[in-house]
């Protein structure tokens, strides 16, 4: 009985060792060794493959012994992992026919770049056998016009004569230049939707990647430049800019370019001077209505309340707007209508449009200067479309008179030449008006609808 005992626990030993040399802890079954084989590997080209399309590669895959497990892909660019994608293959004998690899058209993709894909086939033990196919990644054609899409426009840039990879738009013929900001595409054809490449959104500001037609916009941003030309560079894939920068300072506060002016917040004491930097033509930018200018010395006074005011330059109207735009009567009073510019020089862009409560470009900020006496110096012209110039005078910017003006006949005294009181209780231009640049004095003591204005001509 004791030897029966004894054969049965060899027995079961031997059975326990055979199944941990068969097993995994997980209970696999551990194949024997052997190596994947790959044979038949075509590509579809022998060397040069475009940038912005697909190689395509076919090979049969088998293992004599082992189930196989991947097939790993890799596009490699130097020591430069481009892209990889791991293929699931069953079974001992695999034929993967015509699998596409996109080859991207990267930022500084070179000429006839060199680059390679390496295939790498691995059974379920981790057995591998590798193959690699050296290539060339050749640059996309690019036509010599491509198609700048921003806020519903398209704008042709040409290929510089110099430089083969840039792209530059026409000059700007507006005064104000293209826009420092916007959001936008570029492709090779006028359309969309036809187009082979399309530049968007990446991940800074300036540059770009390709992307679908319905893809992303790219930002531009080039704050604090006047922008006379968009530029593209098709090697870089960055944006660029002809133009120059500004660097505008008042009282050593920079104004900061947003939205197609120059802004600031700047604290002033009543009777302080300071300097201003950076305007081209600061003797005609400056507002006369809070700063006095003394050429002799290149310095301003501040002549109003002391506080905090907010700062607006225009480039395209050289001028700087002094104003708080939630400031309602009686701590200022708001001149709105068409055919005026607080600028002292004319700017046909003012021939149209007008009556806007958003854009301080086409208001009035009508300052007090004394007990209930208001100040605005304006340029006043029947120029505009509509044959005439026409102005109002708000309690705020939400079209109120509650706290006046209403000016009436007899209202007006000083220079009234041609100038009259408008049917809305503002003023307007009649016969025999003259374009000029007008200071506006209105004096509030006698109540709503007993305003008085006076009236100087300054300047044509």
């Amino acid at each position: 009985m004791m030897k029966h005992n004894n054969l049965f626990l060899w027995l079961l030993g031997l059975t326990v060792c055979w199944l941990a040399s068969c097993s995994e802890e997980d209970g696999r079954v551990k194949y024997p060794y052997s190596c994947p084989e790959l044979s038949g590997l075509q590509f579809s080209t022998t060397d040069q493959t475009p940038a912005a399309d697909s190689l395509y590669f076919s090979v049969k895959i088998h293992d004599p012994e082992t189930p196989l497990s991947t097939l790993e892909v890799k596009l490699m660019v130097g020591e430069t992992l481009v892209s990889s994608q791991s293929i699931r293959t069953k079974g001992t004998d695999v034929s993967i026919v015509e699998k596409g690899i996109y080859i991207p058209f990267e930022a500084d993709l070179e000429e006839n770049q060199e680059a390679k894909v390496v295939l790498t086939a691995i059974n379920v033990e981790g057995s591998e056998v590798t193959q690699t196919f050296d290539f060339h990644i050749v640059r996309p054609q690019i036509p010599e016009v491509l198609y700048l899409h921003y806020n519903g426009e398209v704008v042709e840039m040409t290929r510089s004569a110099e430089n083969p990879y840039l792209y530059l738009t026409e000059v700007s013929g507006s005064e104000e230049g293209y826009p420092m900001e916007l959001t936008g595409k570029i492709s090779t054809t006028e359309s969309l939707d036809d187009a082979q490449l399309i530049w968007g959104a990446a991940e800074k500001s300036n540059t770009a990647v390709l992307i679908e037609a319905s893809g992303p916009s790219f930002a531009f941003d080039y704050r604090d430049w006047f922008v006379e030309q968009i530029t593209f560079d098709v090697m870089t894939f960055k944006l660029g800019v002809v133009g120059f920068q500004k660097n505008l300072k008042i009282k050593e506060t920079e104004l900061i370019a947003s939205e197609g002016l120059f802004r600031a917040q700047i604290s002033f004491t009543q009777g302080e001077e300071f300097e201003m930097s950076g305007f081209e033509d600061v003797e005609h930018a400056y507002n006369r209505d809070f700063f006095s200018y003394n050429p002799d010395n290149g310095k301003f006074t501040f002549l109003r309340k002391s506080g905090t005011w907010e700062i607006y330059y225009s480039s395209k109207f050289n001028y700087i707007w002094v104003a708080r735009m939630s400031d309602t009567a009686p701590t200022c009073f708001w001149l709105v209508g068409h055919g005026f510019t607080c600028a002292p020089v004319w700017n046909e862009a003012y021939n149209s449009g007008g009556w806007n409560l958003e854009d301080i470009s086409q208001l009035g900020y009508i300052v007090p200067i004394g007990e209930q006496k208001y100040q605005t110096t304006v340029y006043l012209s029947n120029t505009h479309e509509w044959e005439s110039f026409e102005i109002e005078i708000y309690s705020d910017l939400q079209w109120n008179k509650d706290k006046g003006m209403e000016l009436q006949a007899g209202s007006l005294s000083g220079d009234t030449d041609g100038i009259e009181i408008s049917a809305s209780n503002g003023i307007t231009s009649g016969d025999g008006f003259v374009p000029g640049y007008y200071r506006l004095t209105f004096d509030t003591s006698q109540g709503v609808g007993k305003e008085t204005l006076h009236i100087e001509r300054l300047s044509d």
